[in-house]
């Protein structure tokens, strides 16, 4: 990239950059859906570390300090540097907004570097980041739905894609990217990352051929996908541990059991094809600049005969996933093929593959073009772009900022977002009582007092037992140990459920005596701790010995020239 072109570049992602950000300073987040739930997460995982309870998965101060198992279902990789921003004192409302910022400043450049990779375009690089950003569908992300996690999955997803994409080609170095993207996507937002696995495998299916006659790629994929558990092992285990312990709160199913994903899609016109459902995601603009990149490759290619794979590949994928968006036929066939589906509670979430794939194709026709000008290019740019900011002000900013006014409030602390991965058992004790089990509530009903109730532990005292099982005012998770003291005994024990709580059932001579709740991490967690550790320390060997064999090429040719 010429220097010229790299001013370019830096102008137009910093004016970018301020003109995404900007409606957070109107009150942009205020009225989002789950800035509440966001900011918990960094709030929690910060009065963990300060009470020196670390690792803790376990929000204590969710669901009245009954404990919410936020971290096995969503990972707090990236939540650490933010709960550390708000331990040395900026407010838990700044750090969150400090988490929006960075993970828009990481999207820019993660589309612009991958653009660069993939097609060594300096105009297509330019245009990348503004077509990425001012999607309606990332503004939604960011401003309307408030969905942090899908928002750090745009920065991370193009690093994915560079990475398959190159490894299917031929360029076998990416294995380890490639395992790296996926492990980051997957601690971020699980939802992002079932979608972008289901993109590898038809990426790899369209490969058939050429992975199977040269095992090279076929042996490079293999290696990524051990890498990969080997890496995540410290996320997955706990995850697929307490996601097997206990029935959780369905979010794919309605009031009445319906579908969500199908009863959105109910909404739309016409159930055959509508294409205003794929317009209103991503925009008018974006849905020309694809129609039209397509015009462009069969005109320029003389048919289909394209000769980069890339381009003809990220059309198919676009294809399939945005068929599902607009034809609620079609989804309904896919529930019935493939039940699973219906996790993604809303079919339009396969937006965080079409965009970065739809920039690929789009900003590359343009960065074509704009390459064969001479001067005009450097005013159609700044034309262009400005028109596109007045289309991304006026359209989804405006109308988003006026959505969340007309529900402006106070941001709820520790909210669950659509209730996920809360223990159902819990849910439906809860609503039995109207909502009021509470430690206060459950001291009542089970006739002992809290001595001690901390991000530590839960201490009770216990004097008459109304009951030979005791309900004590923590969430169910595995890891929770019963620590019981009567008559000079001590019993230890793991904790047992009921009605989604930690529950124990007292020995038969005990009459009086206290019971403790601590939360150790379990076996099968410390199992996946040391599992990752060293796959990540040998890891760092790889990249390190590649990087000492690179350099000493590299002095050996200057030598030999």
């Amino acid at each position: 990239m010429k220097k010229n072109e790299k001013i370019i570049l830096w102008i137009v992602d910093v004016l970018l950059f301020v003109l995404i950000i900007y409606p957070i300073f109107q009150g942009g987040l205020i009225g989002g859906y789950d800035p509440g739930f966001h900011m918990g997460r960094i709030q929690s995982l910060a009065n963990n570390i300060a009470s020196g309870h670390f690792p803790n998965p376990i929000g204590f101060e969710y669901l009245n300090k009954l404990g919410y198992g936020v971290g096995f279902f969503y990972g707090n990789f990236f939540i650490y540097p933010f709960a550390m921003l708000h331990l040395l004192g900026l407010s838990v409302y700044h750090s969150y907004i400090a988490y929006i910022m960075f993970f828009v400043g990481m999207s820019i450049f993660s589309i612009n570097f991958v653009m660069q990779k993939l097609f060594q375009n300096s105009w297509a690089t330019i245009v990348s980041a503004p077509l990425y950003l001012t999607s309606y569908y990332v503004i939604e992300v960011i401003y309307l739905r408030a969905a942090a996690g899908e928002l750090a999955a745009f920065a991370i997803i193009p690093w994915v894609l560079l990475s398959i994409f190159k490894l299917v080609q031929g360029k076998t170095k990416y294995w380890i990217p490639l395992s790296v993207s996926l492990g980051l996507l997957l601690v971020t937002h699980i939802l992002s990352f079932l979608i972008t696995v289901a993109t590898i495998i038809i990426i790899v299916l369209l490969n058939i051929p050429t992975v199977f006659r040269k095992k090279v790629i076929l042996w490079s994929l293999v290696k990524s996908a051990l890498l990969f558990l080997g890496l995540t092992c410290v996320f997955l285990l706990p995850f697929l541990q307490q996601y097997s312990a206990q029935k959780f709160v369905s979010t794919s199913v309605d009031g009445n059991g319906n579908y969500l994903i199908l009863v959105y899609s109910v909404w739309m016109k016409n159930h055959v094809f509508d294409i205003e459902q794929f317009n209103s995601m991503n925009g008018t603009l974006l849905l020309v600049l694809l129609v039209g990149s397509l015009l462009y490759y069969l005109f320029k290619n003389k048919g289909f005969h394209f000769k980069n794979r890339l381009i003809w590949q990220s059309y198919v994928v676009i294809l399939v996933y945005a068929s599902l968006i607009v034809s609620p036929d079609l989804l309904q066939f896919a529930v019935k093929s493939f039940k699973p589906l219906i996790m993604l509670q809303v079919i339009t979430r396969v937006n965080v593959i079409i965009l970065p794939l739809l920039v690929f194709v789009t900003a590359n026709v343009l960065g074509e073009i704009l390459s064969s000008l001479k001067l005009s290019k450097y005013a159609i740019v700044p034309v262009g772009l400005a028109l596109l900011a007045v289309l991304t002000v006026m359209v989804p900013i405006k109308s988003n900022l006026q959505e969340v006014r007309s529900r402006e409030q106070v941001i709820p602390k520790y909210s669950i977002s659509m209730g996920e991965y809360e223990p159902r058992g819990f849910m439906t004790y809860n609503l039995k009582n109207n909502s009021q089990v509470t430690p206060k509530f459950l001291a009542k009903k089970q006739g002992y007092s809290i001595t001690e109730n901390n991000h530590h532990e839960v201490q009770i005292k216990l004097d008459t037992p109304n009951d030979r099982t005791v309900l004590l005012p923590r969430l169910f998770y595995k890891g929770y140990q019963v620590t019981t003291k009567y008559a000079g005994n001590t019993l230890k024990s793991e904790a047992e459920s009921k009605n989604g709580l930690v529950s124990t059932t007292l020995p038969p001579d005990f009459k009086s005596g206290t019971i403790t709740v601590k939360y150790q991490t379990t076996t099968l967690g410390k199992i996946g701790w040391a599992v990752s550790l060293v796959t990540g320390l040998i890891t760092l060997l790889i990249i390190f010995k590649r990087s000492v064999v690179k350099i000493i090429k590299n002095g050996l040719l200057k030598k030999q020239s």
